[in-house]
Parts: structure tokens; C-alpha cells; sequence
């Protein structure tokens, strides 16, 4: 519970270490959990916005640790926040390219040394208390204490201040040893730690700071570009297909006739009927298909007064008009109920049938098919 408590600390200091891997962190459960979410924005949203607060903290703590101002506390949380938005709404797998813009100024921080000389754990110091998870070594008292040997209560190697002298003396020295040890240890990590800083003040001083501020906005732009370079147009074959074959359709009809309602009936392949009439519609797809059982349920069936429905095989939408395809079985009971009955119903559409039968008889190939 401390350590997590930590993560949210505003007054503490972070190391480089635990700095970088709470940004590398929050990017990476950002991009699982964006990906487990991408049909539920909210979620992805509020996602966002909890990496994007740690992201924020551990820059304040980041700044606190190397004592420098506030200027640069917004640039990875904001940017973070703004390239997450940008990948969720556009839903492009090539946007994660964008997120090169936080880790950029993650870097940025990472060259300003630590300035803050106490004592960190798990890369932490602050008012959050995680001593739980300090190493602590134990040592036996017996092994730190010498026993004597005694002879009627009087020491055998008791110690005179001559052979004390040496010991005080070697002491020493192996104190100063120690001292100078840790000096130079002090010295080559204090060394390490302006490496990055000596790296920073080379890119950005004046000689080189246009170089280096141009080159780094080429990479924004790259960053902001690949996702719609790589996003490519919508195709529109399969369009192009649907539309030649709703032609070609169309054209194989035969016997076409028109009634008194502004429908028509026409015979297609294998002497089934297909109902035609027109509509406002500018799409050219189908409305329903008994195959997949999918679309306009009001499309699935033609509905005669007083009389069974019958099942339509496929409606389509073609060059603003419905056609409604039957299979051959029906054929004969159709031709009777156009003749025979005063309305139908189909698509949410209704006919009337006055005149039909006269129509029909009319017809020297509809006439043989009424039964009567």
C-alpha cells in the first residue's frame, strides 16, 4: 500500500532509474489496455488519463530530485495525453509512433543529475514511509564480541598498551583507506551521473541548438505523418463488384410488367419472380437475405391479405429502387395472390392490387400462369 501511496506523491524525489521506469511502465499498460478497449472509448479515456497523472507525478518528483524548475513538469504528461487522445479516436495501429513525442522529453529529464543527497529506497525519498522494503542486515552479537579466557578471575591476554598502540594505528589507516575508497567511488558515480547531463548542454548550446531543435522537429512531423501515411484509402472494389453484378442482374429480367400501384413483376433465372418498384434509396446493397438471415426484417417476407406470407429470397437496393427476389416454388402462388387479393405489404411498403387480375390476363405469359 506505501508503494503504491508513493506513485501518487507530490513532495517526494524520484532517482533516474525509478523515474524511467514509471514512464516506460505507464506507456505500456496505456498501450495493452488500449488495445483490450478499443470498442469502449470511455474506458480508453479514463485509462489514459490515470497513466497520464503518474506519468505527471513522477516528473514533479523527477524535478524535485535534480532541484530544477517547473518548466518542463507538463511536457511528458502532456504530451503523453494529447498523442493518447490521438490514438484512440483515430484507431490507427501506425499512431503508436506518436508516443516517441513523451518518451523524448522522459529523456529530457533524465539528463539533469540528482542533487538530493539522502538516502533513496527503491529508487525513492519522501514523506511515504517504505522502510518495509529496505534491506536490513542482521548480525549475531556473539560473532561481533570476543570472549576472554579467564584464570581466577584474571584475564589471560589481557592486552598492554603496547600491542594497543599498533591496533589504534592500524585502525586508522584502514579508516582512511575506507574513506578514500568511498571518495573515489563518490567521484566516478558523480561522473556517470553528468554524462547525460554533458550530453544535453552539447546538443543545446548555442553552436549546435538550431542543429539539434531542427532535427528533433523532423521527427515530430515524421511521428505526426506516419500514422496517415500508413493508413491507406478505403478500398471500394468490392462496391464497384456489388454494382456490376446488381447490373447484370437487371439486365438478364424478362418479362416485365407494370401494374396500376407504380410495381412491377418480372421473371429472372429459372422462371422466379422478382418485384420491382421505386424508392429513394442511393446505396446498392442488399436489404436482406434469407442466407444469412440478416437486414430489414420487414424485407423477409410478402404479406397478401388474408392470405399466408410468403418468404422473400433476397431484397436488394439498385439505382434508387427495391428488388425483391422470390424462390421458383413460389411463382404460381404469387401470380394467384397478385391476381386474387387487394393489397400486399413488403418492406415496409404497401400495394395496392386493383386491376391486377385484369393486367395480368392480359399478359400472354402471365395469363397461362394465374389458377383459378
Amino acid at each position: 500500500m506505501q508503494l503504491i501511496k508513493s506513485l501518487f506523491c507530490w513532495q517526494g524525489f524520484d532517482n533516474r532509474l525509478r523515474f524511467m521506469v514509471i514512464n516506460l511502465s505507464s506507456v505500456l499498460v496505456f498501450i495493452m489496455l488500449n488495445e483490450s478497449f478499443t470498442d469502449f472509448k470511455v474506458a480508453a479515456i479514463a485509462i489514459l488519463l490515470f497513466c497520464s497523472s503518474i506519468s505527471l507525478v513522477t516528473a514533479r518528483r523527477r524535478l524535485n530530485d535534480a532541484k530544477f524548475h517547473n518548466n518542463l513538469l507538463l511536457a511528458p504528461a502532456g504530451s503523453f495525453l494529447v498523442t493518447g487522445l490521438i490514438i484512440i479516436f483515430t484507431g490507427l495501429t501506425s499512431a503508436y509512433w506518436l508516443l516517441l513525442i513523451p518518451f523524448f522529453f522522459a529523456l529530457l529529464l533524465l539528463t539533469y543529475p540528482s542533487k538530493n543527497q539522502s538516502r533513496y529506497i527503491l529508487g525513492y525519498n519522501g514523506p511515504v514511509n517504505l522502510s518495509d522494503f529496505q534491506k536490513v542486515e542482521k548480525t549475531s552479537a556473539q560473532n561481533n564480541k570476543r570472549v576472554e579466557p579467564t584464570m581466577n578471575g584474571i584475564h589471560v591476554n589481557q592486552p598492554s598498551a603496547i600491542t594497543s598502540q599498533p591496533t589504534t594505528f592500524t585502525d586508522n589507516v584502514e579508516h582512511a583507506t575506507s574513506a578514500n575508497a568511498a571518495n573515489h567511488a563518490s567521484a566516478n558515480a558523480q561522473h556517470k551521473l553528468e554524462l547525460g547531463e554533458s550530453i544535453r548542454l552539447a546538443l543545446f548550446n548555442t553552436k549546435y541548438a538550431r542543429i539539434t531543435i531542427s532535427f528533433f522537429s523532423l521527427l515530430l512531423v515524421l511521428a505526426l505523418a506516419l500514422p496517415f501515411m500508413f493508413s491507406g484509402p478505403t478500398p471500394i472494389t468490392p462496391q464497384i463488384e456489388q454494382i456490376s453484378e446488381a447490373t447484370e442482374a437487371k439486365a438478364s429480367f424478362q418479362h416485365k410488367l407494370t401494374l396500376q400501384d407504380n410495381f412491377s413483376i418480372m421473371i429472372a433465372a429459372e422462371n422466379a419472380i422478382v418485384i420491382h418498384w421505386p424508392a429513394n434509396v442511393e446505396d446498392n446493397q442488399d436489404r436482406w437475405t434469407l442466407g444469412s438471415a440478416q437486414g430489414d426484417k420487414s424485407c423477409q417476407e410478402i404479406a397478401f391479405n388474408k392470405e399466408a406470407a410468403i418468404r422473400t429470397y433476397r431484397v436488394s437496393a439498385i439505382d434508387n429502387g427495391f428488388y425483391a427476389y422470390f424462390s421458383p416454388l413460389d411463382t404460381k402462388a404469387l401470380i394467384k395472390n397478385i391476381a386474387f387479393k387487394n393489397n400486399f405489404t413488403l418492406c415496409g411498403y404497401n400495394f395496392s392490387l386493383k386491376g391486377s387480375q385484369a393486367t395480368l390476363g392480359k399478359s400472354e405469359f402471365y395469363a397461362h400462369l394465374i389458377e383459378y
